[in-house]
């Protein structure tokens, strides 16, 4: 799945681009689903072009109801992009990445979440 890479490597270069709390849940994670690591990195463009001036962060949560994992990615942007209309920004961002999450089959492990920038 990853060309020449293997899963440590494509870990570590992960973490280069995202912030990762908790970083052996999340790595955990992947391992059990390792389309949600292909899916973080072809995110990447899309990010850039819609979100460049944030900071990506993935944290796990858990639903103790739902008995239900998932990664969330944040989002940290400015006080004032986070008042001002990003919850709209994040729909139509999760519209555009659609067919990339259907295609990976990785519709309910990645949920997106707007956050404000410590500065």
């Amino acid at each position: 799945m990853y060309g020449e890479k293997n899963f440590d490597e494509k870990f570590k270069e992960l973490g280069e681009y995202y912030n990762i709390n908790s970083p052996d849940e999340i790595r955990r994670q992947l391992e059990e689903n390792e389309n949600i690591l292909a899916l973080l990195d072809e995110l990447k463009p899309y990010l850039e072009e819609t979100f460049s001036e944030a900071e990506y962060t993935l944290e796990m949560n858990f639903e103790p109801e739902m008995d239900d994992e998932f990664i969330i990615l944040r989002l940290d942007v400015s006080k004032e992009r986070f008042y001002n209309g990003i919850g709209d920004e994040i729909r139509a961002f999760e519209l555009k990445i659609w067919n990339i999450e259907k295609r990976l089959n990785v519709l309910r492990e990645v949920l997106i979440m707007p956050g404000i920038r410590n500065v």
